[in-house]
């Protein structure tokens, strides 16, 4: 459940502590860590409803039964009368959520009592979310896992993608759901992850209004500190309504920088951020690779009016597909 008292709050506890204003999660009712982040997956499902939990449970390989509605004529049922018509829905299931945010911390007596809940049940679902790099081998064919940093990569993936009206307050929850994996350290990614989610040339598309510029003149991607991103081989700018270049980040991004420690930033300090107060960012290197397209931005909203492409959140797509896009409603499938 979230804490709407917690939202105001936030900003008095600003002054009181350390602590950015974007690092503070609303997600704060529960003491426990992991109620806290169990109540803010299950509050993002409830907001997203039946199409955001498909899409979640779809990419974690549970099949929900279909929620359309049958027709039948002519009945026959386990007596001698036919009944004329009937409607039908088969969408009716369980899903049961254990969350672990310590690593290897499966306790099979509790995973014997857990999966009471489902045995006998056509529709009854076990899905274990855990920060373990590789499916736990405790786990049974039975039981459904995901990481949280899998997880996360889904919700961000919906955003991307869909048209529905929560999609704003979606959004905003995400965000701050990121901000609590990223506090409680539940977002590492290691190799193994990363294979597990991306490819070879999986790419990355930013909101460039300034960020192009800097990526251009000064081979640097400068963002706020602790902002989470998938870990990509390639990123590209949205910019005045197109994508126009593309550009390789040949190691992964530093953490916690304070620019005047990058001899190369010392030009970008004195024309772009004279003003600069030491705070820390993170920052990816960048080589450039190629010019593209361009290609023209045609995503509208769920009233079909258009919309910018990043919209508040990166967009992952392919080097590959983005090399042979026109359009960006080309990419979003990706």
């Amino acid at each position: 459940m979230i804490n709407f008292e917690y939202i105001f709050l936030v900003f008095t506890l600003k002054k009181k502590i350390k602590m950015k204003i974007e690092d503070i999660s609303i997600f704060g009712e529960y003491k426990q860590a992991e109620n806290r982040v169990t109540a803010a997956f299950l509050q993002i499902c409830k907001v997203g409803g039946e199409e955001l939990i498909r899409f979640v449970c779809n990419e974690i390989g549970i099949q929900l039964p279909s929620s359309e509605i049958d027709i039948h004529s002519q009945v026959k049922g386990d007596s001698s009368t036919v009944i004329d018509g009937l409607l039908q829905s088969n969408f009716s299931f369980e899903l049961y959520v254990e969350s672990k945010i310590k690593p290897n911390a499966i306790n099979t007596k509790q995973l014997g009592g857990h999966l009471s809940h489902i045995e006998g049940k056509e529709n009854a679902y076990l899905l274990y979310l855990t920060p373990d790099n590789q499916r736990p081998e405790s786990l049974n064919e039975k039981i459904n896992w995901a990481s949280w940093l899998k997880i996360n990569y889904i919700f961000n993936d919906y955003i991307s993608s869909t048209q529905s009206d929560s999609k704003e307050l979606l959004e905003f929850l995400v965000n701050h759901f990121e901000t609590l994996l990223s506090n409680l350290d539940l977002l590492k990614t290691t190799t193994a992850v990363a294979e597990d989610v991306l490819a070879e040339d999986d790419l990355m598309v930013l909101a460039g209004a300034v960020a192009e510029g800097v990526a251009l003149n000064y081979n640097y991607y400068i963002c706020q500190e602790r902002r989470f991103f998938r870990p990509v081989k390639y990123i590209a700018f949205y910019n005045r309504g197109q994508i126009r270049y593309v550009f390789r980040s040949p190691e992964p991004p530093k953490e916690s920088i304070n620019l005047r420690e990058i001899p190369e930033l010392e030009k970008y300090l004195l024309q772009v951020e004279p003003n600069y107060k030491d705070d820390l960012r993170k920052v990816f290197k960048l080589e450039f690779v190629k010019e593209v397209g361009p290609i023209l931005n045609d995503t509208t909203d769920k009233n079909g009016r258009l919309c910018p492409f990043t919209y508040g959140q990166p967009r992952y797509t392919k080097l590959s597909v983005l090399e042979k896009a026109k359009k960006t409603s080309e990419l979003i499938s990706h």
